[in-house]
C-alpha cells in the first residue's frame, strides 16, 4: 500500500477514535450545518453527528479503492498511482478537518465555521490543482467533459490548464474567508463556476483545434 492510501486510512481511523472521545460530551443535539452568516442552521442526533462523516470517510476510501475496476482504462491509473493516491489522502484530509471544526463547535470551542470552510476548500483546490496535470486519461476522475474524453491529447492539455486554473480557484476562495454572509456565498459560486465553466470551454476549443489539424 502507497504511503498516500495508508494516511487516508490512518486518517480515517483519527476520525473514529475523536468521534469516540468526543461522544460522553458532546450535547444531545449537535449543529452539522451552517448558513452563509456562518450560523448554525442544521441539526441532528449526536450520534449522527459524531459517526456520519468517518463513515462518509471510509465509504470514499472503499469507493477510491474500487473506481479502477469499472473503468474501460483501468491500465492508465497506474501512470498516475501516486497522484491518485495523494488526491485521496487530500480528499480524507479535507473531511477529517471539517469533522474536527464540526465536533470542536459542538463541544463549545469558539471556532469560526464560516471563515474556516472556505479557507479548507480553496486549500484542497490547490492541492488538485498541483496534481492534477499528472492525472492520466480515463472516465472518473479529473475534468471529464465530451472533448476530454475524446481525445488524450485534449485530455493533457485541458488538465495542464485545470492545474493553473485549479490553484488559481483555490487561492481566491481563501480570499472570500475574509467577507461574511450572502456576498460570501455569491463570492465562492461565482469562483467556482466560472473557473470551470472556463475549463469546459477551453477543453471545446482545445479539440476543436486538434480537428482542424487532422482535416
Amino acid at each position: 500500500m502507497m504511503k498516500s492510501n495508508r494516511l487516508a486510512v490512518a486518517l480515517t481511523v483519527f476520525a473514529y477514535v475523536i468521534s469516540l472521545a468526543a461522544i460522553p460530551y458532546l450535547p444531545d443535539q449537535v449543529a452539522i450545518h451552517w448558513n452563509a452568516a456562518g450560523e448554525a442552521d442544521g441539526f441532528s442526533n449526536k450520534w449522527v453527528g459524531a459517526f456520519l462523516p468517518p463513515l462518509l470517510m471510509t465509504g470514499l476510501l472503499i469507493f477510491m479503492k474500487v473506481l479502477p475496476n469499472f473503468d474501460p482504462k483501468k491500465a492508465n491509473y497506474g501512470r498516475f498511482q501516486k497522484s491518485y493516491g495523494i488526491v485521496n489522502a487530500a480528499l480524507a484530509c479535507f473531511f477529517l478537518s471539517l469533522h474536527i471544526v464540526t465536533l470542536a463547535y459542538n463541544l463549545g470551542v469558539p471556532v469560526d465555521v464560516g471563515r474556516l470552510a472556505p479557507l479548507g476548500v480553496g486549500v484542497l483546490f490547490i492541492v488538485l490543482g498541483n496534481y492534477m496535470p499528472k492525472i492520466k486519461h480515463n472516465y472518473f476522475i479529473g475534468i471529464r467533459t465530451p472533448w476530454t474524453l475524446e481525445s488524450e491529447t485534449v485530455w493533457n492539455k485541458t488538465h495542464r490548464l485545470g492545474g493553473k486554473v485549479f490553484i488559481g480557484m483555490g487561492v481566491l476562495l481563501m480570499l472570500t474567508a475574509f467577507w461574511r454572509g450572502d456576498i460570501q456565498f455569491v463570492l465562492l459560486m461565482f469562483v467556482i463556476v466560472f473557473g470551470n465553466l472556463y475549463l469546459i470551454v477551453q477543453s471545446f476549443l482545445y479539440f476543436r483545434k486538434e480537428q482542424r489539424k487532422r482535416s
